[in-house]
């Protein structure tokens, strides 16, 4: 990334705040609140999602940084929780209506929005090696962090549209039936055969 356009993301974190500016903003709101030509912002990123791309990005960054630092040693259910409590905080809502709202164009504009699409595994990873830590295989792990990745994801946009109460109680019920799946996944082999041989 050009010094240049280091700097101009480093104004608007400092002038929005961690989240950035709004999606409903247009690049001329964005320029007036920094105090710099409209233009200079269409030169570094092309139109309003470009720029809304690469605060995300920057954003996600630092929330990447953020839970690796706080689950680093973590197993997977706790980094699960530890996921969910800080992306249902109220204070990163505007990031996450704006990670739905470019993921929605990325549908449409996959390579306008290639940048986004290749870094929005970062957080499946996280998962996969938290369960890597806690005993599964490769190919058990790689399943366990698509699959909450989804599940957690997919609370979350339900929690945009629809703010309830629910929501909450079935993002933690999703992660204790995952800690209940993991306590089966790690049953001594003994048992698992045991009950193999009864079921036949």
């Amino acid at each position: 990334m050009g010094e240049g356009k280091t700097r101009l993301l480093e104004a608007l974190f400092d002038v929005f705040g961690e989240n950035g500016p709004s999606p409903n903003l247009s690049m001329r709101q964005v320029a007036e609140r920094l105090g710099v030509h409209h233009t200079l912002l269409t030169y570094h990123f092309g139109s309003r999602p470009g720029l809304l791309r690469a605060v995300l990005l920057e954003a996600r960054r630092r929330d990447n940084l953020v839970i690796a630092a706080t689950g680093d040693e973590l197993g997977f259910v706790a980094l699960c929780r530890v996921v969910w409590n800080f992306y249902s905080d109220p204070a990163h809502e505007d990031r996450t209506n704006a990670f739905f709202h470019l993921v929605g164009l990325a549908v449409y504009e996959r390579d306008a929005l290639q940048e986004l699409v290749v870094d929005i595994d970062h957080l499946e990873h996280l998962l996969e090696a938290a369960a890597l830590r806690d005993g599964a295989s490769a190919a058990d792990a790689r399943q366990q962090g698509i699959v909450a990745t989804a599940c957690l994801r997919g609370l979350l946009l339900q929690r945009l549209l629809s703010p309830t109460a629910e929501v909450d109680a079935a993002a933690e019920r999703l992660i204790t039936s995952l800690a209940a799946f993991e306590g089966q996944d790690r049953a001594p082999s003994g048992l698992v055969s045991q009950g193999s041989t009864d079921q036949q």
